[in-house]
């Protein structure tokens, strides 16, 4: 169980960091010390860099302490499982580039910014209702959720890990939408009206 509480601690660290970059706060002292220009430039890649730092701990915790063999999927359940976590990874994909994955990955804004964006902007520059999102508002976190829990075999310290990752990502995409109805308003109101967070409904 203290391997489960070690991973369990390394989320709560990326997670306090992630949240604390995501701030108004972290992105005005950034603006302070950079420079307004550098910083709008520069702040979604440098965030990119330190969430990936940041998460790294909770995710080499999860594959090398002790751990317990809860199930695997035999054949051909394996191979099914394998099939869906490559569709779901297509669509992973398919969502991040829809938001325009040079803006998600923090070079558009250093490269050729886009018109009408500043720092406190979001993973997109423009609304996406399209596509996977017609389904569901985070499909970049739907996507993920199924890859990680059709991992096999599973074992007690992966679902402590998926587990962990499934709550930030409902609790993270609260106060992502709260900017993102800053942002767009009434436009994305009614997208969350029409559209579920993150159980995808299966008609457009």
């Amino acid at each position: 169980m203290s391997e489960v509480l070690q991973i369990w601690a390394a989320l709560i660290v990326f997670a306090v960091i992630h949240t604390a970059l995501a701030s108004h706060g972290a992105k005005a002292l950034a603006s302070r010390l950079l420079g307004a220009r550098v910083a709008e430039a520069a702040y979604r890649l440098i965030f990119n860099a330190i969430a990936l730092v940041a998460i790294a701990p909770a995710l080499y915790l999860a594959w090398t302490l002790p751990d317990v063999e809860l199930y695997r999927f035999p054949a051909p359940l394996d191979s099914i499982a394998l099939l869906i976590q490559g569709l779901a990874a297509l669509g992973l994909v398919y969502s991040v580039y829809q938001m325009d994955w040079a803006f998600f990955a923090g070079l558009r804004q250093i490269i050729e910014p886009p018109a009408n964006t500043t720092i406190e902007s979001t993973s997109t520059a423009r609304l996406v209702t399209s596509g996977l999102h017609r389904f569901v508002r985070h499909p970049l976190y739907t996507m993920s959720l199924i890859i990680l829990y059709l991992v096999s075999p599973m074992t007690l310290n992966r679902l402590a890990l998926v587990a962990g990752i499934h709550v930030y990502f409902w609790i993270g995409s609260i106060f992502e939408e709260r900017k993102l109805v800053r942002e767009f308003g009434d436009a994305y109101r009614d997208y969350q009206r029409r559209v579920p967070r993150l159980l995808p409904r299966l008609k457009a």
